[in-house]
């Protein structure tokens, strides 16, 4: 949880047996095994005493040549990784399982043997691979209809085309969420029901016959390899005789860090040719620019809501679609989905065509066709031109009953927004009860809840989660990893912005507090006129979006 501050964590660079270890209070040190599994148990036990000793988890972000992960170590020496949602490869199975199975102790006799006695494998079923367990975290959608049966399954929004792990045929491609593996600490490193850690970095076991004997070897061939013809060269390379020797080293170094931007004073020694190492704080943002700037297999739905008026819903629903869109690239809509007065519209630029969603909803079947051009959408929504993100927007003049749309019609825009952008950024409404509300929370990937410092909008943020964790399983599923933002609605209330925070530490997954600014107060908001440390807290809240995507 945090409320403007980095949580702790601590981090290790791995290559091969060394390891250099930044604890959690930012000291480095060198930390060298005899192999990787050494230097990784060193790593672990380091950081389960550092947990242990302050009665709080640690979150231990590691990177080198097995790739990059993020475990959460717990004082008790529990141990969780965080991935993204997506479909993981095998590869990255057994690289979770390195981090997070404790290493089996090999007897020096099996050590020679030269792994004779294999684990036996699970039987197969109609030739079938083995199915690896994945399980759901708690902050995405679940596989399965988490509707009750009279409802309709939300639309379209996570068209990823990821197939390195079997998906349930019987289940709709589209909306089939990426699937993910939780492996717990406490999974035994051999037996059939778990990856074997041992040998994580060999590739995996086919029915394809071994490599013929090294020509240059007095061994006799085994029967399964091929005779050379005459005058044929040897079946085999010298790289390909060498694969029993383990796999090859790679000759391109990974990043050790995200790259950052030395900024400030220390910046004119960097232009003068003197190399300094970014700071901490350098450092962090950089990591945040990341998450926001990442691209995801699918479109990704965000619900920015909160059943009070005037706490800042189009305020957060403009900012983060700023941030979301200049970090990646566009494609960032912006729906200002409201039966009643909605006002993204007033608060953004508008483009070229004075249009709304009510012009939009009789051309989205013709969108939808496959020679509609992705230029086709442009004379529905109002792009800004700096913040590079889209606006579809609803007409403030005209009364609820004008403008209400039903499911169906949702339906029909969201697959409409599915095809033409990579996210969809929602401004609510107030009224909870609308069909067009409740679609929109069956259609979220991630929950944001704005407030001000105030005890009635933080009241009515926290009756909103209640109501959602009693709905069904999806919607309790985004009220627990809900990003709550509280805006510090007076120049001098920061007291007050930071007690509302704390009262929902540990009831959400993340909270930020974002600082006055008058470029918030009113008129168009543009993201190039907040202030440095009000972007600072904007970055920090999209960041904490974007790791719950």
């Amino acid at each position: 949880m945090s409320t403007g501050s980095e949580p702790t964590h601590a981090s290790a660079h791995v290559i091969g047996g060394s390891a250099r270890f930044t604890t959690v209070d930012g000291a480095e040190q060198t930390l060298d095994a005899p192999d990787a599994d050494g230097v990784r148990r060193l790593i672990v036990d380091r950081v389960r005493a550092d947990a242990a000793a302050a009665g709080a988890a640690i979150e231990l972000r590691t990177s080198g040549d097995r790739g990059e992960h993020r475990l959460i170590i717990g004082p008790s020496g529990e141990i969780d990784v965080e991935v993204d949602d997506r479909t993981v490869t095998r590869a990255e199975l057994r690289q979770q399982a390195w981090w997070t199975t404790d290493p089996e102790p090999v007897h020096e006799a099996e050590a020679d043997e030269d792994d004779a006695s294999a684990p036996e494998a699970e039987p197969e079923v109609d030739g079938a691979e083995p199915v690896l367990v994945a399980e759901v975290p708690a902050f995405f959608p679940p596989s399965s209809n988490p509707l009750p049966e009279s409802a309709e399954r939300p639309p379209v929004f996570d068209s990823g085309d990821d197939d390195d792990l079997d998906e349930d045929d019987t289940a709709p491609a589209e909306w089939a969420p990426a699937r993910v593996t939780d492996i717990p600490a406490a999974a035994p490193a051999t037996g059939t029901d778990s990856v074997d850690v041992a040998r994580a970095d060999e590739p995996e076991p086919t029915d394809e016959p071994e490599p013929a004997a090294d020509p240059h070897s007095t061994a006799t061939a085994t029967p399964e390899a091929p005779a050379p013809t005459d005058g044929a060269p040897a079946p085999e390379t010298a790289f390909e005789a060498s694969a029993s020797n383990g796999p090859r080293p790679s000759f391109i170094e990974p990043p050790e860090v995200h790259p950052a931007t030395v900024s400030g004073w220390r910046s004119f020694f960097v232009r003068i040719g003197i190399p300094i190492k970014p700071s901490k704080a350098e450092l962090a943002r950089a990591e945040r620019e990341k998450a926001v700037s990442r691209q995801w297999a699918g479109c990704r739905a965000i619900a920015v809501a909160n059943g009070k008026g005037g706490v800042g819903k189009t305020m957060t629903t403009a900012v983060l679609s700023a941030v979301f869109a200049r970090h990646g690239g566009g494609n960032v809509l912006a729906w200002d989905n409201n039966d009643t007065r909605g006002t993204l519209g007033w608060r953004t630029e508008q483009g070229d065509y004075d249009t709304t969603i009510r012009d939009l909803l009789p051309e989205a079947s013709r969108l939808l066709e496959a020679t509609a051009s992705v230029s086709d959408i442009a004379r529905f929504v109002h792009h800004q031109s700096v913040d590079r993100y889209d606006v579809l927007r609803s007409n403030p003049e005209l009364l609820a009953a004008d403008q209400r749309i039903t499911t169906a019609d949702f339906d029909l825009l969201a697959q409409v927004a599915a095809r033409y952008y990579r996210m969809v950024i929602f401004d609510s409404g107030n009224d909870e009860s609308a069909d067009r509300w409740l679609r929109m929370i069956d259609s979220a990937h991630q929950l944001v809840v704005p407030t001000l410092a105030a005890p009635e909008s933080a009241e009515s943020a926290a009756l909103l989660l209640d109501a959602l964790r009693k709905r069904d399983e999806h919607s309790r599923r985004l009220a627990d990893g809900a990003v709550v933002v509280v805006g510090q609605s007076e120049r001098a209330g920061i007291g007050a912005a930071q007690r509302i925070a704390a009262g929902f530490e540990g009831h959400v997954r993340a909270v930020e507090i974002i600082p006055f600014d008058d470029a918030l107060k009113a008129g168009r908001i543009r993201y190039d006129a907040l202030q440095s440390r009000t972007k600072d807290a904007w970055m920090r809240a999209a960041a904490a979006v974007a790791n719950g995507l």
